[in-house]
C-alpha cells in the first residue's frame, strides 16, 4: 500500500518534506494532489507527524501519541490512547493546551508511570474537535445558556441572541461549541443547531443521549428506500444451492421482548456425540459488499440498546423483517454444525449457507421454568427431549471451560421497567437461569469454532482478543483482596487462579466488591486482525460471528466465511487485506466503546430519575468499588450511590 511505501520512506530516508516525498516517488503534476491528501490523511489518522520545520516524520520517532480526551470537569482530563495496549495518561489542566473534554490529540509524555499512578502528558496538538454536544437551555434576559449533559466538559456555554435560533427556556438542545476562551472563568460561546423538544417531555432525554454521543437514531432516505424494496420472503433464487435443514427440528430462544432473531439452534445425540447446529441469519446475502447498506451499516458499527429504545444498525425491514428467524417462515442462515464429544470437546465441524424453517420461538423465562421444574408450558415431546439434551450439553461445555480457567463474572443486569410516557417505574436485578444458559454457551463454542478455524489456516480474519492483565494493575488488586483476607496462590497472571478466587467467593457479602476490583483490573476486549490470547475465555482463537443484525463485525466475518465455503479468496492482496481488517477492527473496537458509553448514560439518568422521589429513605447496601474520593454503594435493586 502507498501509506506503507510512504513510511518506509521516511524510516530509511529520515525526516521529509513535502517536495522531498514527491520527487522521490517522482509524483507526476496531475497526481499531486491527490498524494498530499493522503500525506494530510496519515497525520490526521496519526501515523505521521508534520513538523515545525515543514517535515513529515514517523509518529514513534516524534515520541507523539494519538487518542481522544476523557474530562473530568476543570481540573484534568485523561487521554486514552488509540492505541489499546498503551496505557492512559494523566493530563493536567495547565498542560491541556486549549484543548478540552472528547477532543482528538497528540500527546507527548511528560512523567512516566510510577507506582499506581498514571503516566502524565502534555496537549502537543488539537487534531480535531468534538464541537456538537447536548444540554438544556437557560434564558437569562438577552441571551441564554446550555447546562451540558456531560459535565465532563465541566463549563457551560454561553448564547448569544443572535444565536439562540428558536430556542426557549428548557429547551433540550443540541448545540456547536465556536470558541473556547483562554481565561478559564470565561464560558465558551456557543450557537443552537437542533431543538430536541421540551425538558421532561417523554423520549427527549433519551434522543438527547443519542446526539450526545453522536448516533445516528435515523436512516437517510436512501436506506429507507433501498430496504422498503427488499423482498420479505426467500425466493427460488435465492435458495440456489444452499444446504435444505429445513425439515431438521428448530427453536430459537430470546428474550421475551426481542423482536429481532440472529439466532436459531438445532441439537441431536447419536451415541455419546451431540450434533449441535447454530444457524445465524444470512445477512450478507441482502447487505452486499460496499453496498450503500453495508456502507450504513459500517458507519453505525453496531446497534445501540437506549433501555425502552434501539438504534438499529439495519433497517427494520432487515433485522425484524427478512433476516430475523421468525418462526413458521424460511430463512438464509449460515450453519455452523459441531460434532462435540461427552468431554465438550468439538472433534468436527462443517459450514453451510443454508436455508431453514424455525419450528418455535421460545422465551428464556418459559425454558427456564420448564427445565428448573417449575411448569411446562410445552405439549410437543419432541421439543422436550432437546431441550433436555440442551441442558446436559451445555452443562458439559460449561465444565469444560471451567477445567480451561474461563472466567465467570455473574453480575446481575439492572431491569428497568417504564410506563407508558416513558418514566421509570420499578428497578430490580435480572435473572440469569439456565435459558440464558443455554444459549450463552452455545454461541461461545459456535464463535470459538468459527476462530479457530481461521486461526489454524492462518487465514485473514478478524478476532475477538483479551489481552492479559496490566501486571502493576493485578498487584495491586491482589493486595487489596489479601487484605479481606484471601490470597491468590499463583505468583504469574493465570485464569485458573482468579477462577480459583472466585469460587472462593461464592456466597459471600464482599463477591461483587472483589469481582468488580478483578473486572477493573482487567485489559477491554477489542477486535484485531491478529490472532491473540481471550484471557477471560481461556482460548486463543475467538471471533464474533453469532449476531451480524447488531454487529458490523459479525457481518464482516460473514462474508469471508462465505467466502470460504465457496473455496474463493477473500483477496488476491493478503497484506492489502490485513491493512483492511486492521481498519474495520479499530472501527468496530471504537464504535462498540461509544455505545456502551451511551447504554451506561441512559441507564445511570434513568436509575438517578426512578430514585428522585426517594431522597431521605434508607436502604441496606454493600460497597461496590472504592476510590479516592469515595465509596460507591450498590442497593438491592442494582442501584449504585456515591458516598
Amino acid at each position: 500500500m502507498l501509506k506503507d511505501q510512504i513510511k518506509k520512506a521516511i524510516e530509511e530516508e529520515g525526516p521529509l518534506t513535502e517536495d522531498e516525498i514527491l520527487e522521490l516517488f517522482q509524483i507526476h503534476k496531475k497526481q499531486k494532489k491527490i498524494f498530499r491528501e493522503v500525506l494530510k490523511d496519515m497525520v490526521k489518522e496519526g501515523e505521521l507527524y508534520f513538523t515545525k520545520k515543514e517535515k513529515y516524520i514517523l509518529m514513534e520517532d516524534a515520541h507523539l501519541f494519538r487518542g481522544e480526551l476523557q474530562g473530568s470537569g476543570r481540573d484534568f482530563c485523561y487521554f486514552i490512547p488509540d492505541d489499546p495496549t498503551k496505557p492512559d495518561v494523566f493530563i493536567h489542566a495547565s498542560k491541556l493546551n486549549g484543548a478540552i473534554h472528547k477532543d482528538v490529540v497528540l500527546i507527548k509524555i511528560k512523567r512516566n508511570a510510577q507506582g499506581n499512578k498514571s503516566p502524565e502528558g502534555e496537549v502537543v496538538r488539537i487534531i480535531e474537535r468534538n464541537k456538537r454536544t447536548t444540554g438544556v437551555l437557560e434564558i437569562s434576559g438577552q441571551f441564554g445558556f446550555v447546562v451540558l449533559d456531560d459535565k465532563n466538559y465541566g463549563f457551560d456555554v454561553h448564547i448569544k441572541k443572535a444565536n439562540l435560533n428558536g430556542g426557549k427556556n428548557k429547551d433540550r438542545v443540541v448545540l456547536r461549541i465556536d470558541h473556547i476562551p483562554e481565561k478559564k472563568n470565561l464560558s465558551p460561546d456557543g450557537t443552537i443547531l437542533e431543538i430536541i423538544g421540551k425538558e421532561g417531555d417523554p423520549g427527549v432525554d433519551i434522543t438527547a443521549i443519542a446526539r450526545q454521543f453522536d448516533l445516528p437514531d435515523e436512516f437517510p432516505k436512501k436506506i429507507r428506500d433501498i430496504a422498503e424494496n427488499i423482498p420479505q420472503e426467500v425466493r427460488n433464487k435465492d435458495r440456489g444451492s444452499r444446504t435444505d435443514l429445513r425439515d431438521l427440528y428448530t427453536i430459537t430462544i430470546d428474550g421475551e421482548t426481542a423482536k429481532d432473531f440472529d439466532d436459531a439452534i438445532s441439537l441431536e445425540k447419536e451415541k455419546d456425540q451431540y450434533i449441535l447446529s447454530v444457524h445465524i441469519a444470512d445477512v450478507a446475502h441482502y447487505v452486499k459488499k460496499n453496498s450503500a447498506l453495508d456502507k450504513e451499516a459500517q458507519r453505525r458499527g453496531n446497534s445501540v440498546y437506549l433501555l425502552n429504545r434501539v438504534i438499529p444498525m439495519l433497517p427494520v425491514e432487515l433485522s425484524n423483517g427478512i433476516c430475523s428467524l421468525n418462526p413458521g417462515e424460511e430463512r438464509l442462515t449460515l450453519t455452523v454444525r459441531m460434532w462435540i464429544n461427552d468431554r465438550g470437546k468439538v472433534v468436527d465441524h462443517k459450514f453451510y449457507e443454508s436455508v431453514i424453517l424455525s419450528n418455535k420461538r421460545l422465551i428464556y423465562k418459559d425454558v427456564s421454568n420448564f427445565l428448573e421444574g417449575k411448569g411446562d408450558p410445552f405439549k410437543e415431546e419432541e421439543l422436550k427431549e432437546m431441550l433436555q439434551l440442551c441442558e446436559e450439553l451445555q452443562k458439559i461445555l460449561r465444565e469444560k471451560r471451567s477445567r480451561r480457567g474461563s472466567l465467570d463474572f455473574d453480575f446481575p443486569e439492572p431491569v428497568i421497567e417504564f410506563d407508558e410516557k416513558g418514566r421509570p417505574v420499578d428497578i430490580h436485578p435480572g435473572d440469569r437461569r439456565i435459558g440464558e444458559e443455554i444459549i450463552e454457551e452455545f454461541m461461545l463454542v459456535t464463535n470459538e469454532t468459527v476462530g479457530k478455524n481461521f486461526g489454524f489456516m492462518e487465514y485473514p480474519f478478524m478476532y475477538r482478543i483479551h489481552e492479559e492483565p496490566d501486571g502493576e494493575k493485578i498487584e495491586e488488586f491482589r493486595r487489596t483482596v489479601t487484605n479481606f483476607g484471601y490470597r491468590i496462590k499463583g505468583q504469574g497472571t493465570f485464569t485458573k487462579d482468579f477462577q480459583r478466587l472466585l469460587k472462593e467467593l461464592e456466597g459471600k457479602a464482599e463477591k461483587p466488591l472483589i469481582s468488580k476490583l478483578l473486572l477493573r483490573s482487567m485489559q477491554k476486549a477489542r477486535y484485531s486482525e491478529v490472532p491473540d490470547l481471550h484471557f477471560g475465555l481461556g482460548t486463543m482463537f475467538y471471533c464474533h460471528f453469532t449476531a451480524p443484525i447488531r454487529r458490523y463485525s459479525d457481518l464482516f466475518i460473514h462474508r469471508i466465511v462465505k467466502d470460504f465455503i465457496h473455496h474463493r479468496p477473500s483477496t488476491n492482496n493478503e497484506g492489502a487485506f490485513l491493512d483492511h481488517i486492521r481498519r474495520i477492527a479499530k472501527e468496530c473496537s471504537q464504535k462498540e466503546r461509544q455505545a456502551e458509553l451511551a447504554e451506561r448514560e441512559a441507564m445511570d439518568m434513568k436509575m438517578a430519575e426512578y430514585m428522585e422521589d426517594k431522597i431521605g429513605e434508607i436502604y441496606p447496601g454493600i460497597i461496590s468499588s472504592l476510590t479516592n474520593f469515595g465509596i460507591f454503594v450498590q442497593l438491592p435493586n442494582t442501584v449504585e450511590g456515591l458516598l
